[in-house]
């Protein structure tokens, strides 16, 4: 199905964003060590570059590949589910955004274990919390490097080993060049990368499919399901959605990669600025790769995994050369998530957990921050050889296990005078052991998924054992 001359533009597309990387880099500057510019690079960023790096750092090869893969065999009623998505900038940059740019701009702030650090000052939260983050990030990079290996892998017909090979060596080159600020200024490109891609497939797949009655009369006749908010056989009950809500939506506020962000915005009106335009992008990037993946059923019937519909789209509604271009979409979505997570993992290893044990010259910093990057990338490459069928499930595994460590400790202790480091380390160990039980169980109490009650009796606790510390 493939064909290489698929691989002329999206190799320019790979040589334009290390070029990018190396622009960006030649600028950074800023005060402190070599990791403080590195990890953040200063509070730089304005409104429009904000909102296409935070936009672009949250969606993923989740949202582009496993998100209309889902869609493709649930529905509708998944397309529905995604648009809770919508809010996240909004809930990450107007909740978080002001509390913790003020307090990276006071403080120096670089991680998010800086600012649970300065919140809390214990030594064992900050361990718990990083080790944590590295597991859940190994996780997600896995996903991603899948997601960008499959896209490929599917449309250029070259090896999936091959394609994980340029995926991975693309990422990790403008990574290591141009640190946090190269990363923010690619994942701006990538961001209006996607946008363009994303309008230019659903206008193609209409175009081809006849219009939107064709397309949604055609899903009716393989299954009326596929039109119903519930989906095939009520797949998407009540529990399932108030569960996603949870999941994709107000959980996003303990995802340190993605908070991470507020904290470069070079005032409050660029922070205001991107709540807004960062909603608008959301919109788009969300709702059209979704609806491109249900509608693509009427097309593509019968393809082997869900998680190739977007890819095979492009191979069959334009020719190769214009193919390789919209693919760079989807491929910008997995590149901008997976480089913030490896700058964040790395972060963690050389700056939270080694800094803080004994300092370490400038060399010793930028020795350690790359070979930790290249580390991670080559762990994560290797898990990545033997792909699941569909990522979707790995990726939200991987957020919910985030989600209950950082939620309450970030919220809580941002507002919440009375907020503890006792009441955050019960909160994060209660919330973790049960949510990775009930997910690994295969359990759902009352139906919902594992975040919804692992987030609530984590909230609980840690409340009460901050109230009883406090009296």
């Amino acid at each position: 199905m493939g064909d290489l001359s698929l691989l002329i533009p999206i190799l320019l597309y790979l040589v334009v964003t290390l070029v990018i990387a190396r622009v960006a880099a030649a600028r950074q500057t800023g005060e402190g060590g070599f990791t403080q510019r590195y990890f953040l690079g200063g509070q730089f960023m304005g409104g429009t570059l904000l909102a296409l790096a935070l936009v672009t750092t949250y969606t993923s090869a989740s949202s582009f590949i496993g998100g209309p893969g889902a869609a493709y065999k649930f529905g509708l009623g998944w397309v529905l589910l995604a648009m809770v998505q919508v809010p996240v900038a909004m809930l990450t940059l107007g909740v978080l955004g002001p509390k913790l740019w003020r307090l990276a701009k006071e403080s120096g702030a670089v991680t998010i274990l800086d600012v649970l650090e300065q919140r809390y000052r214990n030594g064992p939260l900050l361990v718990l919390a990083g080790v944590s983050l590295l597991a859940a990030f190994v996780g997600m990079v896995v996903v991603q490097f899948t997601g960008g290996a499959r896209l490929l892998s599917v449309m250029t017909g070259v090896d999936y080993t091959v394609a994980l090979a340029i995926f991975v060596g693309t990422v990790l080159l403008y990574t290591l060049w141009g640190g946090f600020r190269a990363v923010s200024y690619t994942d701006a490109l990538q961001g209006l990368v996607m946008i363009f891609g994303m309008i230019a497939l659903f206008i193609g797949l209409l175009v081809k499919g006849g219009g939107m009655t064709a397309l949604t009369t055609e899903l009716a006749a393989q299954d009326p399901g596929l039109l119903r908010p519930h989906g095939p056989d009520d797949f998407l009950s009540w529990p399932f959605l108030m569960s996603f809500w949870v999941l994709v939506c107000l959980g996003t506020l303990g995802l340190p990669h993605t908070v991470l962000r507020t904290m470069a915005v070079k005032d409050m009106s660029a922070l205001r600025r991107a709540m807004v335009l960062g909603t608008a992008v959301s919109a788009v990037v969300i709702l059209l790769p979704h609806l491109s993946g249900v509608l693509g059923r009427a097309m593509l019937p019968e393809l082997a995994s869900p998680d190739e519909v977007m890819p095979t789209l492009m191979v069959t509604l334009f020719p190769p050369m214009l193919a390789g271009l919209l693919l760079a979409a989807p491929m910008a979505a997995v590149m901008s998530s997976v480089d913030s997570m490896l700058l964040q993992a790395g972060s963690t290893l050389v700056r939270d957990l080694v800094q803080r044990q004994r300092p370490l010259s400038e060399s010793a910093q930028k020795a350690l921050s790359y070979g930790s990057t290249i580390g991670l990338t080559l762990l994560c490459g290797v898990l990545a050889l033997d792909p699941p069928d569909m990522i979707v499930w790995l990726n939200l595994a991987s957020l919910g296990a985030l989600q209950v460590v950082f939620l309450w400790p970030l919220v809580l202790g941002l507002f919440w005078p009375r907020a503890t480091a006792t009441g955050a380390i019960a909160s994060m160990l209660s919330g973790l052991a049960l949510f990775l039980y009930w997910t690994f169980a295969a359990i759902k109490p009352l139906g919902l998924h594992a975040i919804v009650p692992s987030l609530a009796i984590s909230g609980v606790v840690f409340v009460l054992f901050s109230l009883r510390r406090t009296n």
